[in-house]
């Protein structure tokens, strides 16, 4: 319960900053905040489930983690865009239509999350599960590399020197900073869950 609240608590705070730094056009600490989050997201699930490693906790817990994490990561983007774009800090007509996929891709994540975990809390081993957990995991690790690419390769990390990225209603550089970074976070946690159903895999 107390590292829930903690995560609630840094979620909401680097919204915030977030959201300052979009409403004061401060591009570069923008970038830096969502890069940090990202960062520590990513380490705070490996860290997390070294610790359930250490315990002898079963596959189905230690996915369940990574999966868990990266709902976390979902919900994140998905505060931002929605604090940033629907509150109009930034005009961006297309936010809404990433908003809803994130909430829902955050949902999905965090139900998988549950049930991989109820799965080890009560000692079943569902194989079938885990390769579904297996499956999505390499779904989001290849979208996200992909989406990282096309960020790079379209020119839209940098979409704010431009004054075409700057007019009202394309106002998009806060949300690509939240696109990258997020798939960043989630591109090193779904590997590492591949990585993990991988293993398991080749002692079956």
């Amino acid at each position: 319960m107390t590292s829930m609240v903690i995560w609630m608590l840094g979620i909401g705070v680097s919204t915030a900053a977030l959201v300052v730094t979009a409403s004061l056009k401060m591009f570069y600490v923008h970038m830096a905040i969502a890069a940090l989050v990202s960062i520590l997201l990513a380490l705070a699930s490996f860290a997390e489930i070294r610790s359930e490693t250490a315990r002898s906790a079963s596959l189905s817990e230690t996915v369940g983690v990574s999966f868990r994490h990266m709902g976390m990561v979902w919900a994140w983007a998905a505060l931002g865009l929605l604090v940033t774009y629907g509150f109009d800090i930034l005009t961006w007509r297309e936010w809404w239509q990433f908003f809803i996929g994130f909430f829902v891709l955050a949902g999905l994540c965090l139900f998988m999350s549950a049930t991989l975990r109820k799965d080890g809390e009560s000692g079943v081993v569902d194989p079938t599960m885990l390769k579904i957990a297996r499956g999505f995991a390499i779904f989001i690790m290849v979208a996200m590399v992909i989406t990282m690419a096309g960020l790079l390769i379209d020119g839209k990390m940098w979409r704010f020197t431009k004054p075409a990225g700057l007019r009202v209603g394309w106002q998009d550089w806060a949300a690509n900073n939240l696109f990258f970074f997020g798939a960043l976070a989630l591109s090193a946690i779904s590997c590492y869950a591949v990585v993990l159903t991988g293993r398991e895999m080749k002692k079956a």
